[in-house]
């Protein structure tokens, strides 16, 4: 079988998304799904600490896993069972992600070996059927996405992603539905419910801008932190090619508006004028200090202490450092 089954649907923006699926730390924000009290803690525990359970990765290691960790905890309770988490679907999918290296029958063995390894009973068997319900899904969904292929239509997207909500639902408890997917869902639909404001021509760049920026302020905190850079970046790219193509301000407005809402547009605008404001006077500073240079009969000493007075005068304290760096002065 094709490494294609490994891939998650619906990839909206695959290098964000994984990013933040792999932050082992990053809490999922359900009601299926919750951050243990400290009373709880004291109940879990691990392979690493628990006598017996914890062996070594199976040997013959795809040359892409060779000197690398394993991704993903197994974490049972007090009474053995299997604390489901997405740190287990890590697992599954750091030995998936070989299957092109080695064959799918053969990354599947190297998991099962693992939790063998490193679970005992009930917590190995529970780990085992919630494999075999992972791998059903994987298979599953390279039929669906036959069905819907991939496409810029805003309905075509939203079909195929209730598509594979209910997929999952189909196979998984609801608990392991919310511990493997809830995060992947929720950017999935931040995404498309702001392609969905994108699109919508009743609204002006503000009136976007602002639904966009409360589409990001109802979610996760560690999916916000995460995306906001990403956005940022754009900006970046997306500012300098419309300013290299001879865009207005007006333009970047609008831009700046639909990426990163009006908050943060007031807050370039002021960056902006302030970079305007210190070129200005740096320009400004070099022109004086060029005609000082030229002035015929002023001893070096006069010179200098012109400049020091020019500089004093045009600049900040903190700033004449700065001007003195960028101006190679002495």
């Amino acid at each position: 079988m094709k490494a294609l089954i490994i891939y998650t649907p619906l990839v909206l923006s695959a290098v964000l998304l994984i990013g933040w699926l792999s932050q082992g730390d990053a809490p999922v924000e359900t009601a299926a799904v919750s951050s243990p009290s400290p009373a709880e803690t004291a109940d879990l525990t691990t392979p690493a600490a628990m006598p017996g359970l914890q062996a070594p990765v199976p040997e013959a290691l795809p040359a892409s896993l060779r000197d690398t960790e394993v991704d993903g905890q197994l974490q049972v309770d007090a009474q053995g069972n299997l604390l489901i988490t997405d740190q287990l679907r890590h697992l599954f999918d750091y030995f998936l992600a070989t299957v092109g290296e080695v064959s799918q029958e053969q990354a599947e063995a190297k998991i099962r070996a693992y939790l063998r390894q490193n679970l005992a009973q009930p917590a190995q068997t529970q780990a085992l059927d919630l494999l075999d319900d992972y791998l059903a899904y994987l298979h599953a969904v390279v039929d669906l996405e036959s069905a819907y292929p991939r496409a810029a239509d805003l309905d075509a997207l939203l079909a195929r992603e209730d598509a594979v909500q209910r997929l999952r639902a189909s196979i998984f408890s609801a608990e392991a539905h919310a511990a493997f997917f809830a995060k992947e869902e929720l950017y999935h639909r931040f995404t498309l419910q702001r392609m969905q404001v994108m699109q919508d021509a009743t609204l002006d760049a503000v009136e976007r801008g602002e639904r966009i920026e409360a589409l990001r302020d109802d979610l996760p905190d560690a999916l916000r932190e995460l995306l906001l850079p990403q956005l940022h970046a754009d900006l970046r790219q997306q500012s300098q090619a419309l300013l290299a193509a001879g865009g207005s301000s007006d333009e970047l407005r609008n831009l700046r508006m639909e990426l990163v809402g009006p908050q943060a547009t007031e807050r370039l605008e002021a960056l902006d004028s302030q970079r305007a404001d210190w070129q200005q006077r740096l320009d400004s500073f070099a022109s004086e200090r060029e005609q000082i240079m030229q002035h015929p009969g002023l001893a070096p000493t006069d010179q200098t202490a012109m400049l020091d007075e020019l500089l004093a005068r045009n600049f900040a304290e903190h700033e004449q450092l700065r001007v003195r760096a960028l101006l190679d002065l002495p």
